[in-house]
């Protein structure tokens, strides 16, 4: 029961993220909505950036910023610019530089997603072009849509390390966000970066990519969980338990899986009793010294 709340609620609270159609739906990802005098605040993600005077690149740039700078957005214009596979607006921005505040515009696919910070690192993320995969068989030639999504680390200007991941071009696309961790007990390891990817409706998964930032400075890929509800009908959950969680074990990542369905009982406040129908577990093995993690036999 406690599960099928958690999901009933994550499912509410994406409603209230719901907005009208994007005119730019590669753009969908960086959750940009202004109204009025609204303003987001961001940071670079391209590794370089070039500011323009005006919303095109006719014009030489006016400045150059780098990967983690801080950007405040101002504005979107209707002007769109195309790279990489992906169309974006040019938004209007305002930053700091050589203790000067500057105004411009940048194309959206060179600003980050939500910004992340702990202390004076900067976890920058963003997606970075398409990435469409293309499965053919006999005659039949099937696409399909994905994203590069990119991970930089920057600490006061200096870009330290990158990691990729692929996510697909659907709904759970529509909304994204992260979150920084603790090391949570692994060897060598800093932070764990979260980064969520989901829709804005019951009965879209959410998918969470975890990272692992190590205290000697390097970005790996660690695991991806899933999680999908639909109110009061059913749910497929994902849980990890790392080593310095409740029965964690040391150097272990547990990865539980459960899945259940709504019955034709109800309780006192007229929800479907859930029937578990699926449960799976598995390990996995981090090693700290060479930063791999591995399925545990």
């Amino acid at each position: 029961m406690k599960k099928l709340l958690l999901f009933l609620f994550v499912c509410i609270s994406h409603q209230l993220f719901a907005q009208e159609e994007p005119n730019f739906p590669d753009m969908r990802s960086w959750s940009i909505y202004l109204s009025g005098n609204d303003s987001i605040d961001r940071y670079i993600f391209s590794d370089t950036a070039y500011i323009r005077v005006s919303p095109d690149t006719k014009q030489s740039p006016i400045d150059t910023l780098m990967a983690g700078d801080n950007i405040t957005v101002t504005g979107m214009t209707a002007q769109s610019l195309t790279i990489r596979g992906l169309q974006g607006p040019w938004l209007k921005i305002g930053y700091r530089k050589n203790g000067e505040y500057r105004s411009g515009y940048i194309w959206q696919g060179l600003v980050s997603c939500a910004p992340l910070r702990r202390g004076d690192l900067k976890f920058v993320y963003g997606i970075e072009r398409r990435a469409d995969s293309i499965a053919v068989s006999g005659n039949k030639r099937d696409t399909f849509p994905k994203y590069l999504v990119r991970l930089k680390v920057v600490q006061n200007g200096i870009l330290l390390a990158k990691a990729a991941q692929i996510i697909g071009d659907d709904e759970t696309a529509n909304f994204s966000d992260g979150k920084i961790m603790s090391g949570m007990g692994l060897t060598n390891v800093q932070h764990i970066v979260v980064l969520t990817f989901t829709g804005a409706a019951c009965g879209i998964p959410t998918d969470e990519y975890y990272f692992a930032w190590t205290k000697d400075g390097q970005l790996q890929q660690l695991l991806t969980k899933t999680n999908i509800g639909d109110a009061d009908a059913y749910y497929h959950s994902e849980e990890f338990i790392f080593p310095n969680e409740k029965n964690g074990q040391p150097d272990m990542i547990a990865w539980n899986m459960e899945e259940a369905e709504a019955t034709d009982k109800v309780d006192k406040n007229g929800m479907n009793i859930m029937k578990v129908t699926a449960k799976k577990s598995k390990r996995y093995a981090w090693d700290g010294e060479n930063k791999k993690i591995t399925e545990a036999k």
